[in-house]
């Protein structure tokens, strides 16, 4: 009897873990979109930004309210770190090296997302892509 109690209690514990698991995995999925843009105008108020300052681009939604965490600058190179309203615990990262390249990426502590950016002549293009299309840059 005592057994079988046993066992039941420890199936039933198994089955409530597997049901949180669940829920907690449906809540870090959100639709984001494939693809979105930010204009070079818009680009270069945020390389412009101070550190600590709140953007404001009513426009674009996806850096709206955006948080900059870090701009700093070490002769021709410049990184910033600002933390995205729009996507939860996602950071746009932006790595400017002089003139000769500039990588932009958001990436995410939940690794709920990641996009990587490429940038021409009068827009940054934003795509979806997964941790290993940013860690091999």
């Amino acid at each position: 009897m005592i057994k079988n109690t046993l066992i039941l209690l420890s199936v039933f514990l198994c089955l409530s873990i597997n049901a949180q698991t669940k829920s907690k995995q449906k809540t870090i999925s959100k639709n984001y979109p494939e693809s979105f843009s930010i204009q070079k105008s818009d680009f270069e108020i945020i390389m412009n930004s101070a550190n600590n300052s709140s953007l404001k681009f009513s426009n674009n939604i996806y850096i709206d309210k955006g948080i900059v965490q870090m701009n700093s600058k070490n002769g021709d190179m410049h990184f910033m770190r600002i933390k995205l309203n729009f996507f939860p615990k996602s950071f746009l990262l932006i790595q400017e090296n002089g003139s000769y390249s500039t990588i932009v990426f958001i990436m995410s502590d939940d690794k709920s997302v990641f996009y990587k950016g490429k940038l021409d002549k009068e827009i940054l293009n934003m795509k979806k892509c997964s941790e290993d299309d940013i860690v091999s840059e």
